[in-house]
This record gives C-alpha cells, sequence and structure tokens, in this order.
C-alpha cells in the first residue's frame, strides 16, 4: 500500500527512542534480585500508560522492550491507516472502502488497547511474584523426565 510507506521510518525511530529510553537504562541495571521491587498496582498502571514501562521498572527489561515495540508498531499502523482513511475521503472513495479503512484502523485500536492490557497485568504479576524463588527443571522419573517446580518466599 501507498499508506505504509511514509510511515515506515517514523515506526522505526520510535522504537530506537523507546529503546534508548527504556531499554538501554535497564539492561545497565543490577540484577533482577537485587532491585528494589514496585507495588504491583503501580506496576500496572505504568504498563497500562505505556506499555513495557511496568516491566522495565520490575527488571524485566527484554520483555518491556516486547511490548514497548508491539506498542510502537500498533500506533504507527494506526496514523498510517488513519492517513490512508483521511486521502481516500478527500478523494470521494465509496462508502465501503471507508468503512473498511476505518475497520482496519479500529482493530489496530483493539490490539493496541488488548497490548497495553496484558503488559499491565503481566507488569502486575511480576511484580506480585518479586519475593519468590522460583526454580524450574527437569527432574528424573521412573522412566519418564518430569517437570518440577518449587517456590519458596
Amino acid at each position: 500500500m501507498s499508506g505504509d510507506t511514509p510511515s515506515r521510518p517514523v515506526i522505526i525511530s520510535a522504537a530506537r527512542l523507546l529503546f534508548l529510553l527504556l531499554a538501554a537504562p535497564a539492561l545497565a541495571q543490577a540484577p533482577v534480585d537485587s532491585l528494589h521491587t514496585q507495588p504491583p498496582r503501580t506496576a500496572l498502571i505504568r504498563s497500562l500508560l505505556l506499555p513495557g514501562w511496568g516491566q522495565f521498572i520490575n527488571g524485566r527489561p527484554l520483555k518491556g522492550l516486547g511490548f514497548g515495540a508491539v506498542a510502537v508498531v500498533l500506533a504507527g499502523r494506526v496514523v498510517a491507516q488513519q492517513r490512508a482513511l483521511g486521502r481516500a475521503d478527500r478523494r470521494g472513495a465509496p462508502d465501503l472502502e471507508l468503512e473498511d479503512l476505518a475497520a482496519g484502523r479500529n482493530t489496530r485500536v483493539l490490539l493496541w488497547v488488548t497490548n497495553a492490557t496484558l503488559a499491565g497485568i503481566d507488569a502486575y504479576v511480576d511484580a506480585q511474584l518479586a519475593g519468590f524463588d522460583v526454580s524450574l527443571g527437569p527432574r528424573p522419573g521412573p522412566g519418564v523426565a518430569l517437570l518440577e517446580m518449587r517456590v519458596s518466599r
């Protein structure tokens, strides 16, 4: 689509900016065990406002980068779709085409909200479980490899 090309450099620039602002300092932080944990509600609110922010504060920079990158890409796609809708409206496109473009935009907005919601839930759970020592690994069993999980507080 011709509407995708102009927005691509903006998406790349926004992704780089997100990395520089959030990922670079978080990757240089101390290990997760020595980090001061935040209240779970704070983590939830931060990730709802800016997907990935709660993960960075929880000491999970790769998760934060993943949620943040998805949010930036989806936001860029929403902007590109809205521009395409505006161009189609100005040239007098049929109503069916306008409805399809609006539906595509709305779908991308819904995906962005879903990503923010999942990021918030993930940050909340990570903050809630920050004090637990979880070890997960294989344990040999009678003829079968079993999976053992130990949780201690």
